[in-house]
């Protein structure tokens, strides 16, 4: 019944020049704390900007900091743990799917680390948000992630892991890229069809490594990225993202030099003078 609701809250995180996703996850501070590139929320505001990314992931109290400038799809984070605790892939709840309504979310997200001691968990925790978000017509972006440390199995899991999101009812999913980008079709093989397939950034990293994953995109199908620390990480996060949403517009990763847009903080402040 909210099918309709959901994907079309589900198509303000897409670019309509290009049809790909460029989300940027800000949630990290849960994590990881004031780490370079959100230490503060007037740093994020200095290079965000609706003209460069898609959509963002925040927890609730960013959202109401920097929430309400932003003009792109906004995805409220409901989960998380501290890069402390004793088990840090053990993600609780800290919010929830009305909390995320009346912060104006387009859509909300859990992350679910999965190994043998947070299967049922995870399992648990994607049906009751899936059940919850469904009912107000918010999609609902599940972050799947191997921690089973098993490589030579890896793929294998991973396909389980997100088969499993979707059989409890997950409208997009977000993963880690295979190492190799030309096993990309047998990530998406079977799920993208019906269930979006955004690729992880990860860790910061040359950023021509990032272009070829978006390139990769491109070339196989998938929905887009969604890439945080190989972004705010960067001394100048609004080029990255303007190299990207080229490489998603042509197909190919080009030299061509960007003038960054100005941010909504720069236009207010231009129309107050």
């Amino acid at each position: 019944m909210t099918e309709m609701a959901r994907k079309r809250r589900w198509k303000r995180f897409i670019d309509q020049e290009s049809g790909k996703a460029l989300v940027v996850p800000l949630d990290h501070g849960l994590t990881m704390g004031p780490i370079p590139g959100i230490h503060s929320p007037e740093e994020i505001e200095r290079w965000l900007s609706a003209e460069i990314a898609t959509g963002v992931v925040l927890h609730k109290g960013y959202a109401e900091r920097i929430g309400g400038g932003l003009s792109c799809g906004m995805v409220i984070h409901l989960n998380g743990s501290l890069n402390i605790d004793e088990q840090p892939d053990l993600k609780q709840l800290v919010t929830s799917v009305e909390a995320a309504v009346r912060l104006g979310a387009d859509a909300v997200s859990v992350q679910t680390n999965f190994s043998p001691a947070t299967a049922s968990h995870n399992l648990r925790l994607i049906g009751r948000v899936v059940d919850e978000a469904h009912s107000w017509g918010l999609p609902v972006l599940s972050m799947v992630y191997d921690k089973t440390r098993h490589d030579d199995r890896a793929l294998e899991h991973l396909r389980h892991f997100m088969r499993a999101a979707v059989e409890l009812g997950v409208d997009a999913l977000k993963v880690a890229p295979p190492a190799q980008l030309e096993r990309i079709p047998e990530v998406l093989d079977g799920v993208q069809n019906h269930t979006p397939v955004l690729f992880a950034g990860g860790a910061l990293a040359e950023e021509n490594a990032l272009l070829a994953l978006a390139a990769a995109v491109v070339r196989h199908g998938a929905e887009g990225i969604c890439v945080g620390r190989n972004v705010f990480q960067r001394a100048a996060p609004a080029l990255t993202l303007q190299r990207l949403l080229q490489v998603f517009r042509t197909g190919a990763i080009t030299d061509i030099r960007f003038t960054c847009p100005p941010t909504q903080r720069e236009r207010e402040t231009e129309l107050a003078v």
